[in-house]
């Protein structure tokens, strides 16, 4: 029997998830369930839609209180602008500067782990192959940063 009162402890992270795949996306998703992690989701497919709802938070935020994203899982091999221009635009950007970003890519290469890095990825994930695999690292994702002490935005 699960213990109902320690799962409803859980603090729940809201995930800005940035991948062109549907796929991905609810592939993602369905790890977080059978992980048990509480995440809620905002998705974008594309850079340019994910800079676009960026965008609209930062102004929102000029006279509204917003909920920003706990974390931004992001891949970077996307068709149009790559992940990359969002995480360029997230750190040059002061408002946005400090939420934590972990890619999460298919293309582990180590010229783009190094940019990715460069540009200031708090994280660097290459997807797994099989599901439970990639259950066990979003519930990694989740204990890591449910717990971290980040500052306030």
């Amino acid at each position: 029997m699960r213990d109902l009162s320690s799962e409803m402890q859980k603090p729940t992270l809201l995930v800005f998830h940035i991948n062109d795949s549907t796929d991905d996306q609810v592939l993602f998703q369905t790890a977080c369930k059978h992980a048990r992690v509480p995440f809620l989701w905002h998705v974008a497919d594309s850079a340019e839609k994910a800079i676009s709802y960026l965008k609209s938070l930062v102004t929102l935020n000029q006279t509204h209180a917003v909920r920003w994203p706990d974390i931004v899982v992001l891949d970077i091999a996307m068709p149009g602008e790559s992940g990359l221009t969002v995480l360029q635009y997230m750190r040059d950007t002061p408002e946005l500067r400090l939420l934590p970003v972990v890619i999460f890519s298919g293309h582990p290469e180590p010229k783009l782990i190094d940019e990715a890095y460069r540009l200031g990825a708090n994280s660097f994930l290459a997807k797994p192959v099989k599901f439970e695999q990639t259950v066990e690292l979003v519930g990694s994702l989740y204990t890591a940063w449910s717990t971290a002490k980040r500052p306030t935005l």
